[in-house]
């Protein structure tokens, strides 16, 4: 036998025999960790989409107002029998109205622009104890407020009689706009957004769609920026990059247009976005 043999065979002995080194008889310790609720991000939609790490819950809620709790500020609720929701949620959907109307709550299917609301979540501890505040720690509940703000800021303009709305819709996917007037059958030819300016013109357009010449007008509320409306053609496509932090001048035309810019322009409706919503 080499030189060295013999004593790294006593050593291996000693280790195999020394308590605690028998995998049956003393198994590793399971690890006993929770990990924290954490709410990663609410949407800014009518029916936002709730996103959390942290595990698994038995509800998800809205309250309007600024505190989370089961009475009658509870606008929307999505339970479970036992910790079975995972990761995600969407407001309006699997609502449960019968227990929010028990609490005294109003259903809503969606929320209301320039309102506060509380997001929250419980496991079946911290629901079976209805929200009590002993029983909400870290891992058994969470919560966030905010005020939804989905209507873009800005100023109406054009000559025709007609009011624009910009609403965005905030998706864990992304976001998208959408652009609503009203008289909502007022049809118009060409829809452009013009980055940096508070009048129309053809310069710094990030977006433009218009009908062909032979095409009568047939654009009708709503659209999405970006999307072409059928049978449009898209001039210029709308970046990948959205909206910056600039004003931004959405302006359209119907057949009357006489192709002037004046914030009087005949033919016009346009609509003046503030630098802030974005």
């Amino acid at each position: 036998m080499r030189k060295g043999v013999l004593p790294f065979l006593g050593v291996l002995l000693t280790v195999l025999l020394l308590p605690g080194c028998d995998s049956e008889s003393n198994p590793l310790a399971e690890y006993e960790a929770e990990r924290p609720l954490i709410l990663q991000r609410v949407t800014q939609s009518f029916t936002p989409e709730i996103q959390w790490l942290g595990g698994r819950v038995a509800a998800v809620g809205v309250n309007r107002g600024e505190e989370a709790a089961l009475d009658s500020t509870l606008v929307w609720l999505k339970i479970s029998d036992g910790d079975d929701i995972s990761s995600h949620a969407v407001v309006g959907q699997e609502t449960d109205t019968q227990t929010i109307i028990q609490f005294d709550g109003t259903p809503l299917e969606s929320l209301e622009d320039g309102q506060t609301y509380t997001f929250w979540l419980a496991t079946k501890q911290a629901w079976d104890a209805n929200l009590n505040p002993g029983s909400l720690d870290e891992h058994a509940f969470a919560d966030t407020t905010m005020t939804i703000a989905t209507i873009l800021n800005g100023n109406q303009r054009g000559s025709l009689d007609v009011q624009i709305t910009v609403i965005r819709d905030e998706r864990l996917t992304g976001t998208r706009y959408f652009v609503h007037w009203t008289p909502a059958d007022k049809a118009f030819r060409r829809i452009a957004i013009r980055r940096g300016f508070a009048t129309a013109g053809f310069t710094d357009l990030v977006w433009h769609v218009v009908l062909p010449d032979d095409e009568p007008d047939s654009i009708t509320s709503p659209v999405v920026i970006g999307e072409v409306p059928e049978g449009a053609i898209e001039a210029i496509a709308w970046p990948e990059t959205g909206f910056t932090q600039d004003v931004h001048f959405l302006w359209m035309v119907d057949e009357t247009w006489d192709g002037t810019f004046g914030l009087r322009a005949p033919g016009m409706a346009a609509f003046q976005l503030f630098a802030d919503n974005f």
